[in-house]
C-alpha cells in the first residue's frame, strides 16, 4: 500500500483520464482467471478428440462388429482385433500433445500389426478408421520437438504408404484374395492403378495435414499480436501497473523486437508464462521438465531486466504480443 501511494505521488494521473477503479481491477482478475481455465480445458482437447473419433467410428461400424474372428470371406464384419486397432488410433490422437513421438510410434506399431496379422485388418466397412491418421499427423506436426520433426514427417509418409497397401493390395486385405477398396484379385491391373493413386493421395494428405499442423504450431508459439492504437485498454491497465496511466519506467519496446534477445525456446516459454500458466502447465505444454522451465524463466527475467513473472504478463500485453 505504501509503495502504491508513493507511485501515485511520483506519477499523478493526467487530467481527463479516469483513475483505475475496482471495476477495472476485477475485470483484470476475471481475464486472468479465464485464461487459466482455458489453459486447463485445452489440456484435454486431444483426449476429447480421440474419444469423439472412436465413438463416431464405433457407431458407424456397430452393426458389423462381431465378438469372434469370422472367416476370411466375411469381409464386411469387424472382429475384436479391428476394434482394438481403432481404439489404438484414438489413444494415439490423445497422446499427440503430450507425447507426439509416442503417438506416431504407436500408430506405426498398429499398422505393422495389421500388415503381419490378418485378423487385425479392417473390413470393407471399418477401414474408415484410417481417417484418424490425418488427425494424428496434424497433432504430431503441431507439438513435435523441432529436432525430431523431419524424422516424424518421414515416418508419417511411410505410414501413409502402408495404409495405401492395406487398402489396395489383395494379400494384405482381410480376405487375402481381394483388395479392400477395389475388390479385385492380384491379377487385375486395377490393383496397381489403385495402389498408385491411393499412395499419391495418401502422401498429399499427409503433407497437407503436416502443413496444417505447422500453422497451428506457429499460432501456439507465436500468436498473432493484437494491433493497438498507442493506448492501453482497460483490461491492459488492469493486468499491468494500476498505480497510474503514465508510461512504464522500463524502456518502451514494441512487438516482437521486445523479446528479440530471447532464444526460440525462451520465446515459447515467455508466451506460455504470459498466459498465466504455472510451471507444471508450461512443462506439460513445452514437453520439458519443470526444472528446465525454471531455468528458462530465470534466463528470461535476466535478459529482459525483469524481477517477477507479473512483469512478463504486463509486458506481453503492453507490447501487443498477446490479446
Amino acid at each position: 500500500m505504501w509503495s502504491l501511494i508513493h507511485s501515485t505521488e511520483r506519477h499523478p494521473p493526467e487530467e481527463g483520464k479516469p483513475r483505475p477503479g475496482p471495476r477495472n481491477r476485477c475485470w483484470g482478475i476475471y481475464c486472468r482467471s479465464m485464461t487459466k481455465i482455458r489453459a486447463q480445458l485445452l489440456r484435454f482437447r486431444e483426449l476429447a478428440l480421440g474419444v469423439v473419433f472412436f465413438s463416431a467410428w464405433f457407431v458407424q461400424s456397430s452393426s458389423r462388429i462381431v465378438g469372434d474372428v469370422p472367416l476370411r470371406t466375411d469381409t464386411f464384419l469387424t472382429n475384436p482385433y479391428g476394434v482394438f486397432i481403432a481404439a489404438g488410433f484414438a489413444v494415439a490422437i490423445a497422446l499427440c500433445r503430450v507425447r507426439p513421438g509416442t503417438a506416431l510410434s504407436l500408430t506405426g506399431a498398429l499398422l505393422v500389426l495389421q500388415l503381419l496379422f490378418w485378423p487385425a485388418r479392417f473390413s470393407q466397412v471399418s477401414w474408415v478408421a484410417y481417417v484418424a491418421l490425418i488427425l494424428i499427423v496434424v497433432g504430431v506436426s503441431a507439438y513435435a520437438p523441432s529436432n525430431r520433426r523431419r524424422l516424424l514427417l518421414a515416418l508419417s509418409m511411410v505410414s501413409s504408404i502402408a495404409v495405401s497397401a492395406l487398402l489396395n493390395v489383395p494379400f494384405l486385405s482381410l480376405s487375402g484374395v481381394w483388395g479392400t477398396i477395389n475388390g479385385k484379385d492380384a491379377a487385375s491391373i486395377e490393383v496397381i492403378q489403385g495402389f498408385s493413386a491411393w499412395t499419391v493421395m495418401a502422401i498429399l494428405l499427409t503433407v497437407g495435414a503436416w502443413h496444417f499442423g505447422s500453422r497451428l504450431r506457429t499460432r501456439i508459439i507465436h500468436p498473432d499480436p493484437e494491433p493497438s492504437g498507442g493506448g492501453a485498454t482497460e483490461s491492459d491497465r488492469a493486468d499491468g501497473d494500476t498505480s497510474s496511466p503514465s508510461p512504464d519506467p522500463r524502456p518502451d519496446f514494441t512487438d516482437w523486437d521486445s523479446i528479440a534477445t530471447l532464444s526460440s525456446r525462451e520465446r515459447e516459454i515467455f508466451l506460455l508464462a504470459a498466459r498465466g500458466l504455472s510451471n507444471s502447465d508450461i512443462a506439460h505444454s513445452a514437453h520439458i521438465g519443470e526444472s528446465t522451465v525454471k531455468t528458462h524463466l530465470s534466463s528470461i527475467l535476466t535478459k529482459l531486466g525483469f524481477t517477477s513473472r507479473a512483469q512478463i504478463v504486463a509486458h506481453a500485453y503492453q507490447s501487443g504480443l498477446l490479446h
